[in-house]
């Protein structure tokens, strides 16, 4: 299926899209830690403001329909942490899993934030959702911490594995990180 795959920056567009997936895995796993679903517009919004400094990623299929998306965004909202992200990917629940539509979005979003002058990425995951800790030590990703029993989610407490990928060796006073928009000419526009 990945032959067939376009990947390309999110768009406004692409918020009902965002909010379908969120739906199902908020209501279905726990994989979110999100009790509800936001409305539309919240999602155009974290479409816009996150696009102008980290990559937001669609994968479409041969026929320009969504079938996941992957993105960055700060891990904490001090300045300090500016040179850090936080990683999210999801793909739609019709998207035939294996066939490595969520490796092309993993590869070219770390691809984007080592361009980009990131120096450390997270993923936080459950720690039963073994297929996305599986994802993430294929790419490089180490345990970094567990937050134990932090989460009521669908009657159970749940921990929240921090998986790590060091993008590039912290050493020195670091450069900012170029903005998204700015890199995004090596990557497809909405």
């Amino acid at each position: 299926m990945m032959g067939n795959i376009h990947l390309r920056a999110a768009r406004e567009s692409d918020a009902a899209f965002l909010q379908e997936v969120y739906r199902y895995y908020i209501e279905n796993t726990e994989a979110s830690y999100n009790d509800c679903v936001k409305p539309v517009e919240a999602y155009m919004e974290s479409i816009r403001e996150l696009s102008q400094q980290y990559p937001f990623l669609i994968a479409e299929d041969e026929a320009g329909r969504p079938v996941g998306f992957a993105n960055a965004e700060p891990i904490r909202p001090q300045s300090g942490y500016r040179h850090t992200v936080e990683l999210t990917i999801y793909l739609h629940p019709d998207c035939p899993k294996g066939q490595g539509v969520g490796s092309l979005l993993y590869t070219t979003l770390l691809d984007c934030l080592k361009e980009q002058g990131f120096y450390c990425a997270f993923g936080v995951i459950d720690s039963q959702n073994q297929a996305s800790i599986a994802l993430h030590r294929h790419f490089g990703f180490a345990e970094d911490s567990r937050m134990e029993k932090v989460a009521f989610r669908h009657g159970k407490w749940l921990t929240a594995v921090y998986m790590r990928k060091q993008l590039r060796s912290p050493e020195g006073v670091p450069a900012e990180p170029l903005p998204f928009t700015e890199a995004l000419g090596a990557y497809p526009k909405g």
